[in-house]
């Protein structure tokens, strides 16, 4: 890491206070290092629970670095034939040149990444129009989530729940915190409320848990757009419009839990909610409409997450309501209509073997007679 690119304030990197974060995100190594102080505290909220003091001998670390935004070092980090991400959304400005990529925000600052090289850098404004916890997310978590994938753990910006031994992803373009709030209290639990990573285990998805928080649902709005706060005193009361159901609801995160179902929430509310079945035929294309979050590949557009989740759970489209209860009472009959499924498929099952057993005897004895 360079020493010579000077701070804000003239001094060079070397003499200014960071701090070192050694993060192991589910069985991943990464090396964090900080230069922005005013970032420690929603560092902690974000990723405060996967700090180690050391990593396990062998593995190679994503390495990582937070800088006061500079112009002159920014400069040179820039590439003047880097081209725009099509598939960019949410306002965000995506660029990129081989294999390298930047994201660039005027509310906070902006972050370049290197995928072949499992590196990125973000350079922080000093007076962001976010608040830190979103700044940190899309600082820290969105570049996290683009070189990990690489390593087999999809970080993904959605809620998943368990209930017994079922377990759902639910992607939503808005705030779903009146509805998990309902679910918490009817006995769900609670694996990632505003992210989510998910990893292929012997042949099925496995939802591992992500702190998070997420926007009141007081005013709806679509979780991705976050209006600029016009003064400081804006950005503490966009900051109290955030609710951490894991401190709401002391014992109800789990750690991990395996995905049977996903749910695809449809944008905006309606008088009256609804649910309904994806045929599988269909299942890729709709996950991929909804996919929340742009995952960037050199040489690629599409990931291979969603085709695993078409093949392996089932996927649902629903429509909300104003009234939150509405979405427990849809995955209710979800859930009764997979379990009925998996019951027709056990008696089928069952059935089969019976005739396959039965057949089999009658060819013994045909055989001794």
């Amino acid at each position: 890491m360079s020493t010579s690119v000077a701070s804000p304030a003239g001094a060079p990197l070397s003499t200014v206070r960071s701090s070192a974060h050694r993060l192991y995100v589910h069985s991943l190594p990464i090396a964090l290092r900080s230069y922005v102080p005013m970032l420690d505290a929603a560092l902690r909220r974000a990723v405060g629970e996967f700090e180690v003091g050391a990593f396990p001998a062998g593995l190679g670390a994503t390495e990582a670095s937070l800088r006061h935004y500079d112009k002159q070092e920014v400069l040179k980090h820039l590439s003047s034939t880097a081209t725009p991400v099509s598939e960019a959304r949410g306002g965000l400005e995506l660029y990129q040149e081989n294999e390298r990529f930047w994201l660039i925000d005027d509310r906070w600052g902006l972050v370049e990444m290197n995928l072949l090289k499992s590196q990125w850098r973000s350079w922080i404004l000093p007076e962001p129009s976010i608040e830190l916890d979103r700044v940190v997310e899309l600082a820290v978590i969105w570049p996290m989530a683009q070189l990990l994938r690489a390593r087999g753990l999809y970080l993904l910006p959605a809620a998943s729940v368990v209930r017994a031994s079922w377990g759902m992803v639910l992607i939503s373009p808005l705030s779903l915190e009146a509805e998990l709030t309902s679910l918490l209290h009817c006995g769900f639990r609670l694996v990632g409320q505003r992210w989510t990573a998910l990893r292929d285990e012997d042949g099925r998805i496995a939802m591992l848990h992500l702190p998070g928080h997420l926007d009141r649902a007081s005013q709806p709005r679509l979780r991705h757009v976050v209006p600029a706060p016009e003064s400081p005193s804006d950005i503490t009361a966009a900051s109290s419009a955030t609710h951490d159901l894991e401190a709401a609801f002391p014992g109800a995160a789990i750690e991990r839990g395996i995905c049977d179902t996903v749910v695809l929430i449809e944008p905006g509310r309606r008088p009256t909610p609804q649910v309904r079945r994806i045929p599988p035929h269909n299942a890729l294309p709709a996950l991929r409409r909804a996919w929340p979050i742009v995952e960037l590949h050199p040489n690629r557009l599409n990931g291979q997450l969603p085709s695993k989740l078409s093949r392996r759970c089932h996927v649902y489209s629903a429509r909300l309501s104003h009234r939150p209860q509405d979405l427990l009472e849809q995955l209710e009959a979800i859930r009764a209509e997979e379990f009925a499924a998996r019951a027709e498929s056990a008696a089928i099952k069952q059935t089969t073997k019976f005739l396959d057993k039965s057949i089999e005897q009658a060819a013994t004895r045909s055989m001794a007679g």
